[in-house]
């Protein structure tokens, strides 16, 4: 009967312990100086799980501390970029003990520099309510990676929505950039763009220069056309033939471009579907 008694109570107690747990967003506990904190950036880089955050419990409360989405943290060294927030981690922490949690990270700001190794950083403040409902778009599909740090850049930086592309996940890209177009108010784009994108400690993490231009065209023809898809300079020269003089039946058809536009002179350049002569559909790009 003892026996029995002792294994009641030692499952009672555990019960009682985590209904007095307190649920706080760190953003919160920090203002409210339930937690100290301090955030390690072990990898020397911005994005994926970069950074540790060590936090402090200075309550007599268990905590259970939610990293929510959009805390901004600023380093000590501030030529180094300051780092976004988004996996919503959960560390629970016993009261006057401290407990650590690695958490994704985002870049705040392309032209500063990638972090060093083992940087610390400390809590500046939480982003706007768009760049929360970004990063939750972010997070349902696990876009940890350049096409996410594409998307906050353009809340963060003012990026143009055409640097958000990828060609392994180019659905849910365009669904991306469709959130932020409808969030922002901003015009979607008539092409798409990809840059250098690095993790090298002390350089910037964007590189303004676009590496390739990919622009993507829709026709139905309701006759059969003789057309031809390139790249022209402003002084109409074709500089790259994608088709030329070739026969499409009166169907819907799709055409892809890709333009290297790494070592061409910075300008403008139009990429144009034509029959003979005639424009029929044509996109001006810019290469600076």
């Amino acid at each position: 009967m003892k026996k029995l008694l002792i294994f009641v109570l030692l499952a009672i107690i555990p019960s009682i312990g985590w209904t007095s747990v307190v649920k706080k967003d760190l953003s919160e506990a920090i203002k409210d100086n339930s937690v100290k904190l301090d955030a390690i950036n072990f990898e020397g880089g911005y994005s994926g799980k970069t950074t540790k955050l060590v936090i402090s419990n200075t309550t007599k409360s268990v905590l259970q501390i939610k990293v929510n989405m959009g805390v901004i943290l600023s380093p000590d060294d501030t030529t180094c970029q300051p780092l976004v927030l988004a996996g919503e981690e959960i560390l629970v922490v016993m009261p006057s003990k401290v407990g650590e949690v690695n958490v994704e990270t985002f870049c705040g700001n392309a032209p500063y520099h990638c972090p060093s190794k083992n940087l610390h950083y400390s809590f500046s403040h939480v982003g706007s309510d768009t760049l929360v409902k970004i990063l939750r778009f972010i997070k349902t599909n696990m876009l940890y990676g350049n096409l996410g740090q594409s998307a906050v850049w353009v809340i963060t930086n003012n990026s143009p929505l055409s640097d958000i592309y990828d060609y392994e996940k180019e659905v849910i890209a365009r669904q991306l950039v469709e959130l932020i177009s409808k969030t922002t108010g901003r015009p979607l784009p008539e092409y798409y763009t990809l840059h250098n994108m690095e993790q090298i400690p002390g350089a910037p993490a964007y590189v303004p220069k676009v590496l390739k231009i990919i622009a993507n065209f829709e026709v139905r023809l309701e006759t059969p056309k003789i057309m031809t898809l390139g790249i022209y300079n402003d002084k109409g020269e074709m500089i790259k033939k994608v088709f030329e003089n070739q026969e499409f039946a009166a169907l819907g058809h799709r055409f892809g471009v890709e333009f290297e536009s790494a070592d061409v002179p910075a300008g403008k350049y139009f990429i144009r579907l034509k029959e003979g002569e005639t424009i029929l559909q044509e996109k001006m790009v810019k290469v600076e």
